[in-house]
């Protein structure tokens, strides 16, 4: 009888563990301070819902402590790996035709070649159009060459390695930050399908588009989306207004491209040079 008494008082002890702990993984809980923090499982939920490491952060040995994609990340290895992407990303280009806007000049129908091999899924023609609309980007364009702002406004932070201007890390600043006013219209530079629409601490109200060919543009710190995921948007279409949301030091437009899920530098690409 004793026996059974202290049988039965562990099984109640193991059963309360268990419940203790499951309602633990039911409690709401702050999000991570690194992705590192994150199962596989989670990220994968994490950017499917939206949230992008749009910049990655390092200590002073060059060790990523957040916004990473790979554990143990290192700031030369996180360049590597852009510069690599965007080295096959420009290849590809070239086979589809196209050639990068002129350095100094706007994106336009003739600053692109149109080679008659160009393959026809590239130009989608009855994409559609809306106004207003960025008059520099061809009709029915699905790369995203050219600018998302008219104007050509001041690159306040160029890609690359940088300080953070907030944190004071070292950082891999993955793509350009445009000024701009709160509420200057946003336009896609290619014809393309909103993928999602979110907010997050440090993006703030944040964008993105899906384009053939595997590339993605990103859009952070916006005043507010006029598109909701799943809507269809033609070249040079206005998508969204610039703001100061999430981690900022003054109004601005970052703006991000990346091909086959992974980030290139964007500077060649908007005809920046």
């Amino acid at each position: 009888m004793r026996s059974t008494g202290i049988c039965t008082v562990a099984i109640l002890m193991i059963l309360y563990a268990h419940v203790v702990h499951a309602a633990s993984l039911l409690k709401q809980t702050s999000f991570p301070g690194t992705t590192a923090d994150l199962t596989f499982t989670q990220n994968v939920a994490l950017q499917s819902a939206g949230y992008e490491p749009w910049e990655a952060e390092y200590d002073s040995a060059g060790r990523c402590i957040s916004g990473c994609t790979y554990r143990n990340l290192t700031i030369q290895d996180d360049l590597k790996n852009i510069e690599n992407n965007t080295i096959n990303a420009r290849r590809d280009l070239a086979t589809y035709g196209y050639t990068f806007p002129a350095f100094g000049a706007p994106a336009s129908g003739t600053a692109q070649a149109q080679t008659p091999n160009r393959p026809q899924q590239i130009i989608v023609q009855n994409a559609p159009r809306c106004t207003p609309v960025q008059p520099d980007v061809p009709a029915g364009q699905t790369v995203p060459l050219g600018e998302p702002l008219i104007g050509r406004p001041q690159i306040t932070s160029a890609y690359g390695a940088r300080i953070h201007p907030v944190t004071g890390n070292r950082s891999v600043h993955k793509g350009l930050d445009f000024s701009a006013a709160v509420g200057t219209t946003v336009f896609s530079p290619a014809a393309g399908t909103v993928e999602s629409v979110w907010t997050d601490a440090t993006c703030g109200n944040g964008l993105k588009i899906a384009h053939s060919n595997g590339y993605e543009t990103i859009y952070c710190h916006l005043n507010k989306s006029l598109v909701a995921a799943g809507d269809r948007v033609g070249a040079g279409c206005a998508v969204a207004e610039t703001g100061n949301t999430g981690r900022t030091t003054g109004p601005h437009l970052h703006y991000g491209i990346k091909y086959n899920g992974e980030y290139i530098n964007p500077t060649d690409w908007v005809g920046r040079g």
